[in-house]
Order: C-alpha cells, then structure tokens, then sequence
C-alpha cells in the first residue's frame, strides 16, 4: 500500500506549465499583495500545501526570468491557486502592475517542504513576513481536511499593519479546535495599535509554547538569517535536523 501511495504521489507531482488569468488581486497590507488565478476545469494541476510553483509573464522579451512563489492557497481548493508577494524589484513592480483579466505562466509543482497526510506529528509552523504565504497553505488544508495534527503557528512581522492573513488567521482559530497561533510585532511605533506580543521570536518563547519538542515537526519560512536563528533555537531546545524543513527566500 505504502509503495503505491508514493507511485500515486510521484505521478501527482509531475512538473506542467499552465497560461493562467488573474482573477483578483488583494492588497493584503500597504506593501503585499495577493493575486489569484483562475484554474480551467479540465486542468489537472495538483500539489502538496507548501511547495512552489515558477512563474513568469508570457511572451515577455524584457523580464523572461520567472520567479519562485509558494502556493497560498490550499490544494483543496479548485478554482484558483494564489501567490502572495511584496514588491522588491523588476519583476515585482510589473506584478503589482497587473490587472484582472491578464496572465501569468505557472510552472510546477516543486520543492520538498511541504505536508502531506503521511506526517501523523503535530505541526509548529514559524514565519517571519511573507514566509506566512506556504504555511498559510498548510493551514488551509488542514483545516479543510479537518486533520488531527495540532497546529502551533509563530508568525513575526514589523508592525500590525504588515500582518498578512491576519483576519483568516483569526477566523481559522474560531473554525479549527486544534490551531491557534502567536503573532509578534517587531518595529511598533506609538501610533500603532497593537496589544499583543512584541519583540522577535526568542527561544524561551518557543520553549514555553511548543511543549513536548521532540514530538513535533516544524515548517520554518523567512529570510535567510531568520530561518538560520529558528534552526539554532530548536536545535537548542532538542529538535533533530530530521524534524526542521526550511522554505528561505531572499
């Protein structure tokens, strides 16, 4: 049966390459935005929540480079498929140009970090910005699914307005009995109104709210230097390197 489920799963992930139109874009805060693309009925595009896909502008002679974006949205989810993103450069300004009814050029599925219904281990998913956009997706479908894994998300960002999600992080908490989450705000200024937590993720953080660590598995997703840091704290908390997948972006 196990042979055949990971025959059943290679034959899923088979890369393909799609011309798919924005159906919507979401100004999710001041600087990110989301954008959805509509998925054909007769297309037969699957994925694991937490991998990415390559995508690019079609028939583009300035930028033909394509970029690297986890899939949001959950696999559950038939309609659409939906990448977040800040703008940071050429290709990220001409994204935020965009309009419905344009297109874009996904390629994939690929990566190894990822969930699947095989890991039976509660999650701890960590997130610093718009490393949220992967675990989101996780999020989702275990939710979807309504799965037994207990979930534990940290999320880190600036300042309350950057929260991505923030509102769907709060509506999954009402929905699913085994998520709850810990966000906490960097840089608040005075004129921020923000009563939760402040300051980066810090290892007695993690030590007080992940309970039995070797029990878990963790999704970590941020810059370099903010993956490195949540490495080093679970590692000094008793976490094998087994247990630790990493999306670094940046």
């Amino acid at each position: 049966m196990g042979i055949f489920l990971r025959k059943k799963q290679l034959k899923m992930q088979q890369v393909q390459e799609h011309i798919l139109k924005v159906s919507e874009i979401i100004d999710e805060t001041p600087t990110v935005k989301s954008f959805k693309v509509e998925l054909p009925q007769d297309a037969d595009i699957n994925f694991f929540p937490g991998q990415f896909f390559m995508v690019s502008f079609p028939d583009d002679s300035e930028i033909k480079m394509g970029r690297a974006y986890s899939i949001a949205s959950s696999p559950m989810e038939k309609n659409y498929m939906e990448i977040s993103l800040n703008k940071i450069g050429p290709f990220t300004t001409k994204m935020f140009q965009l309009r419905s009814g344009d297109f874009l050029k996904f390629k994939g599925p690929f990566g190894k970090f990822y969930f699947n219904e095989d890991i039976k281990n509660d999650l701890v998913l960590i997130a610093g910005g718009t490393g949220i956009a992967p675990l989101i997706g996780i999020i989702r479908y275990c939710t979807d699914k309504s799965l037994s894994n207990k979930i534990k998300l940290f999320y880190s960002v600036k300042n309350p307005e950057e929260i991505i999600f923030h509102d769907e992080i709060k509506r999954i908490k009402q929905k699913n009995p085994n998520f709850e989450y810990l966000i906490t705000i960097t840089r608040a200024e005075d004129h921020h109104a923000w009563d939760g937590r402040r300051g980066r993720i810090e290892e007695q953080l993690l030590e007080e709210n992940i309970g039995n660590v070797e029990e878990k598995i963790y999704f970590l997703c941020g810059s370099k230097e903010f993956v490195n840091n949540m490495i080093a704290m679970l590692q000094n908390l008793g976490a094998k390197k087994e247990q630790i997948k990493t999306d670094v972006w940046g």
